[in-house]
């Protein structure tokens, strides 16, 4: 492995300033160091508006047509090909404030552990997270177990919901008269946005401990998102027993599960 390489650039010439010993013109502009080009993009960042948050406009609107008890309801991994489908419920209290709550998709991973945290210290967030595996997945297909398990996370509060709003553009069947679906809902709903956290974070943290198990796959980094480090090792190791067999490359591939722990 090369650590480094030291490159011996042609120093300009005294007679020729605008050339170098070997009179190749240079083009004569001010070179910019990263410490400037980065302090110049964090100057043009700041000044462009920052982009709203999620509200509580959703819930009031509820509120004022008298459902007091008003939840959010997000899902994490409909996509990967691995793991399972987790959706999470969510009562945020009126008088309570998280100014770093966004949709979790636009937080960084440290942002989500510590408002996962926060939400899972405080007794006043009535919360409840319902985890679908692979196997069931396969089972039921990827929709299915979407919708049972957001049904599921809002059976599962300590507290009955008068209202569900759900981020997407579905609702599950069993809560077809108590629920909306808001598209893009966990950028714009508070509760909506906590619930995307809660799953997120679970599922996440599900996936590091199947990575422990498997490390072969890069669990860890792309929590099971077909990239292309996730694809090769797939098609290198065979897929684990936690990978989805409905889910393509897998349903090609004969066999089942091939890991042989290489």
């Amino acid at each position: 492995m090369v650590d480094h390489i030291k490159v011996d650039v042609p120093k300009a010439s005294a007679e020729n300033g605008d050339k170098t010993a070997a009179g190749t013109r240079t083009s004569g502009r001010k070179r910019t160091t990263k410490a400037e080009a980065d302090a110049k993009a964090a100057a043009k960042a700041a000044k462009k508006p920052k982009k709203a948050g999620p509200s509580r406009d959703a819930e009031r609107r509820c509120w004022s047509a008298g459902k007091k008890i008003v939840c959010g309801v997000d899902e994490a991994g409909r996509g990967p090909l691995a793991g399972p489908v987790v959706a999470a419920a969510c009562v945020f209290p009126e008088d309570l404030v998280i100014d770093a709550i966004n949709d979790s998709k636009q937080m960084t991973e440290e942002e989500r552990e510590e408002v996962y945290e926060e939400l899972m210290a405080n007794d006043q967030v009535i919360k409840s997270v319902c985890v679908i595996d692979h196997e069931r997945i396969d089972e039921i297909n990827i929709l299915e177990a979407t919708m049972q398990a957001m049904a599921k996370s809002v059976e599962g509060l300590s507290t009955r919901a008068d209202w569900v709003l759900i981020d997407g553009n579905r609702v599950p069947p069993p809560l077809i008269d108590r629920a909306e679906a808001i598209v893009k809902g966990d950028a714009k709903s508070v509760c909506i946005a906590a619930a995307s956290v809660l799953a997120k974070v679970t599922r996440d943290r599900m996936m590091v401990k199947i990575h422990d198990e498997y490390p072969v796959y890069g669990f860890d980094q792309h929590k099971g998102y077909g990239v292309k480090a996730h694809m090769d090792a797939i098609h290198k190791h065979g897929p684990c027993p936690y990978h989805r067999k409905t889910f393509a490359p897998m349903k090609y591939m004969p066999g089942g599960s091939a890991y042989d722990g290489a």
